[in-house]
């Protein structure tokens, strides 16, 4: 037997109340409150007992559906996990559904279907798409429906079994047995819900398309990242155009992985040769230092430049692209102190190749280093690679996986690799830096204002 209870839900941040609010406590949204009725059960009979696991007990490893593109199949652990819940966000026009049609062309099934699925395109919209692409998949099977109850009934009905499902997008799906407009928390929870649900009882992989907000955050809100069981982010790099593919949250594997995709006439292509495109233009002028940094779980090798300059009027700016502001005003007030450069009185523009966001901190030598070589109008004597971190004494400190980052200097062909003292390496074959004021010394004497 059940019961229905009523609930009061804010439709903006999720705050659920047994009475109804005017102003939600927590968000101090205004008549956001929306009435959901629970059904609570309270029979002691039930049906279906749950499977019981003890520990030790030897259980098969998750089956997986490889994908054809490298990259993606890479970072996601092998492929999609059968009975796993996907969810692909991001900006609008960032994408997505690009993205989504290419991933259902490139999924290595034999048998079965794979239903894309479309609540808010139509029909010539999709299939000009798939077009675009010169996609021409048979297994693959279109359905234009925005109610979850249809949605579902339909394919556990349907005569083509499906293999996986890909929906665009969850905000734009409608459950009848809640009482609110498409896109409300209501609905994206509840329809969420039955989707990982049917997921998990019948083996079958879910995309889920899902937007995000004018803060940046997917909408939903954080209830929907909570549900599923991979998030995967499109991030656009404005200054460049470029596609920043990261996975947020994996339950089948490790997260921080990331994906540099280029936007091409035929889809999202990923970078293969990611070296030579952030360094194809770097030249050993005033204000460029290379670096290798970590970006998620690869190590890049990234350009970094620095401009400074007489401020045009009112109070110094300090602008960045790619690096954290709070980084570069660290620096900025190490060397002030340290070397007695005037960089309070300057116009200071710091932005990485690419404008690829960083933060690392082991860029924070090659940041000085740009800064220091700008201020003087000066190239550095010879092009180095800078790997290490700026402490507020002005010491340079190490850096995590130090090795690892040196391989990867040593093969781009440099001068010199600049590192900090490191006892584990033979400090020999690298020109070491204690303190930032070991700096002025790779810029010859004139370089000296101490």
């Amino acid at each position: 037997m059940k019961k229905s209870e009523k609930v009061y839900v804010c439709n903006n941040c999720g705050y659920e109340s047994d009475k109804w609010f005017a102003k939600c406590p927590v968000c101090q949204e205004l008549e956001s409150a929306v009435e959901y009725t629970a059904d609570i059960a309270f029979d002691k009979n039930i049906k279906d007992a749950p499977e019981i696991v003890f520990i030790g007990q030897e259980i098969s490893p998750p089956q997986k559906i490889s994908i054809k593109l490298k990259e993606i199949n890479d970072a996601l652990n092998g492929g999609l996990v059968k009975g796993g819940v996907y969810l692909l966000s991001g900006e609008p026009g960032i994408g997505k559904s690009t993205l989504l049609t290419q991933l259902a062309d490139s999924l290595d099934i034999k048998e079965g279907f794979i239903f894309y699925i479309s609540g808010e395109e139509s029909v010539n919209q999709v299939l000009q798409r798939f077009e675009r692409l010169n996609i021409g998949n048979k297994r693959i099977a279109l359905m234009f429906e925005s109610n979850i109850e249809i949605i579902l009934s339909t394919l556990i009905n349907s005569e083509h079994r499906p293999e996986a499902i890909f929906i665009d997008s969850i905000q734009t799906l409608k459950s009848d047995e809640i009482d609110s407009a498409p896109g409300s928390l209501l609905q994206v929870r509840e329809c969420t819900r039955k989707i990982v649900d049917y997921a998990k009882k019948t083996e079958i992989p879910v995309i889920l398309v899902g937007h995000v907000n004018k803060e940046g955050a997917i909408a939903g809100p954080k209830v929907l990242e909570h549900m599923v069981d991979c998030v995967i982010q499109i991030d656009l790099e404005r200054s460049s155009g470029l596609r920043i593919l990261k996975v947020l949250k994996n339950r089948f594997g490790p997260t921080d992985e990331i994906i540099i995709l280029e936007i091409t006439q035929t889809g999202l292509k990923p970078i293969e040769d990611i070296t030579s495109f952030f360094l194809s233009e770097y030249s050993n002028e005033p204000g460029n230092t290379l670096t290798v940094a970590k970006v998620g779980q690869r190590f890049l090798p990234i350009e970094i430049q620095a401009l400074v300059s007489n401020p045009v009027y009112g109070s110094p700016r300090r602008v960045t692209s790619g690096v954290p502001i709070d980084r570069l005003l660290m620096i900025t007030a190490v060397l002030s102190k340290k070397l007695k450069f005037p960089l309070e009185n300057k116009d200071i523009f710091v932005n990485t190749s690419g404008g690829l966001k960083i933060t690392d901190s082991s860029m924070d030598l090659a940041i000085a280093l740009s800064l220091i070589s700008s201020m003087l109008d000066k190239p550095l004597l010879y092009s180095v690679i800078a790997l290490g971190e700026i402490g507020l004494d002005g010491r340079i400190r190490g850096v995590s996986l130090l090795e690892k980052r040196i391989e990867i200097a040593q093969k781009l062909g440099a001068d010199a690799v600049l590192i900090p003292k490191n006892k584990n390496i033979d400090n020999n074959n690298f020109k070491v830096v204690e303190n930032v004021k070991d700096l002025i010394k790779l810029f010859g004497k004139e370089g000296s204002v101490l």
